[in-house]
């Protein structure tokens, strides 16, 4: 029996790990954990980037769908929390932690929600980690999309082109005309992405950022053009990648120049020189 009992002691003893082993493995696991973690984090990053400019086009092909059904008119984009309920692609003011940010109704009641199937994910951009702080429990925003300012605009200007009808939308081309933007949470309001009015090309020392477009993406943001491509613009101020929530004057900053040359057509501005 004692032969027997020092035998299966001895067998026990081959297969078990000492201290200093399990602190090897231990150790060679966090090694990997630590090598795999920023890749699996980059990857997520991308599919949720992949999956933002997804949604994104099929607010592109949804204002393409609503002129076809509407005699070309684009749907109406008032700029500002004063106008009564209803002359807006979408309702609702996000200006402040309020009940329309977590309130679904005014995008399912929006003008383009016949053409986005009913589908009210879409409109919040899934790398957006922002929940309002109403009530006991956070609630997560409903929406980061905004539109183009001087598309659908009611505002007659001398000083930039508004568009009311899609066979207007000429200039700048369709493929570098700038409709939706993945917007900041700290500025988006109403569902109108604001640029300055009174932008002139040839005085830098002018410039206003007014909305903040997003950085949730590698420091960019996806935007949607006329011709329903998306893109992912990294911006090249440190400015427009941490911004004041007022509008804030930037001279020179390049990222509004970018923006306003494919937001709108301006007197002159054939002769501007264009960013790639």
């Amino acid at each position: 029996m004692k032969a027997r009992g020092q035998g299966e002691r001895c067998l026990r003893d081959a297969f078990a790990f000492t201290l200093m082993e399990l602190l090897v493995v231990i150790a060679i696991l966090g090694i990997l954990a630590a090598l795999l973690f920023p890749a699996l984090a980059a990857a997520r990053a991308r599919a949720r980037t992949i999956q933002c400019a997804s949604n994104l086009r099929q607010f592109g092909l949804a204002l393409q769908m609503y002129a076809q059904d509407h005699n070309d008119r684009v749907p109406p984009n008032a700029d500002g929390d004063w106008d009564a309920l209803g002359p807006k692609w979408v309702e609702g003011w996000l200006g402040l932690p309020g009940p329309d940010c977590t309130n679904t109704l005014y995008l399912r009641r929006s003008l383009l929600a016949p053409y986005l199937g009913g589908e009210v994910s879409i409109w919040q951009c899934p790398a957006s980690r922002d929940p309002v702080p109403l009530g006991p429990v956070p609630l997560p925003r409903v929406r980061t999309v905004s539109l183009n300012c001087f598309v659908g605009s009611p505002v007659v200007s001398p000083a930039a082109t508004t568009y009311r009808k899609l066979s207007e939308m000429v200039r700048p081309a369709p493929a570098m005309f700038l409709t939706f933007v993945d917007e900041r949470v700290e500025t988006i309001n109403d569902g109108s992405f604001a640029l300055q009015w009174d932008f002139l090309a040839a005085q830098p020392h002018t410039w206003v950022l007014r909305d903040k477009p997003g950085v949730r993406h590698r420091q960019g943001a996806n935007l949607v053009f006329l011709d329903t491509h998306v893109e992912r613009r990294v911006w090249q101020d440190a400015r427009t990648r941490n911004p004041p929530r007022d509008d804030a004057l930037m001279p020179g900053n390049p990222d509004i120049l970018w923006m306003q040359q494919r937001a709108t057509w301006r007197p002159g501005q054939e002769t501007g020189a264009s960013q790639p």
